[in-house]
């Protein structure tokens, strides 16, 4: 899992620095999704951070860069600020995703087996850019992403863009994998699909 392995090995950092101390009060701006448990010393921090998760034949499964990582070991959780995550997939084209602030948990989630779970917050954009389909660009303010699964979902207002127009609907299901997306709606956003002009200009 990603955080015992940045506990064990360190980051890959650009400028990477340990606090073993107190740090100074200009450090110490928490995230608005941070962990409201308590405001302990984070047991590691970085700046410029990249880190690789590899398949197990050695080809890249995502890659995940943060402007700003806090990592809490004891807690299994770690803050991220501007994360940027590339997921690949061997039946898709890779997926760009960003968002403002995020963070990381540890959790069993199925068979007691450990996962990462990354919680993006605030402007998060998910583009994959396909070679038949085009450039496809989901928008909402929450999601929560499970890369071993190839999974995400949000149940915020999503906006999605695409060649042939724009859809809005109250939530979203994401199987990244096959690139399989499950809309929903709900009393106050029903699922609304606007194509572009020139769509029909084509049938």
């Amino acid at each position: 899992m990603l955080l015992r392995v940045l506990s064990v090995f360190g980051l890959l950092v650009g400028a990477a620095y340990l606090y073993f101390g107190t740090r100074g009060e200009t450090n110490q701006a928490t995230f608005n999704n941070a962990d409201p448990t308590g405001h302990a010393q984070p047991d590691l921090y970085g700046l410029g951070v990249e880190y690789h998760q590899l398949n197990p034949d050695g080809t890249l499964h995502y890659r995940l860069n943060a402007k700003r990582l806090e990592q809490y070991s004891e807690r299994a959780y770690a803050e991220m600020e501007a994360p940027v995550i590339h997921l690949t997939s061997p039946s898709q084209p890779p997926w760009d995703i960003r968002s403002d602030i995020g963070a990381i948990y540890t959790q069993s989630e199925q068979a007691d087996v450990p996962e990462d779970i990354v919680y993006l917050n605030e402007n998060v954009k998910m583009v994959q850019k396909h070679p038949e389909n085009g450039v496809m660009t989901v928008r909402t303010q929450v999601f929560r992403l499970y890369p071993d699964r190839q999974y995400a979902e949000t149940d915020q207002n999503v906006i999605i863009d695409t060649e042939v127009g724009r859809t809005i609907a109250a939530g979203l299901m994401a199987d990244l994998e096959t690139g399989v997306l499950t809309l929903s709606s709900d009393s106050k956003q029903r699922v609304h699909t606007i194509v572009l002009p020139e769509q029909f200009n084509k049938s």
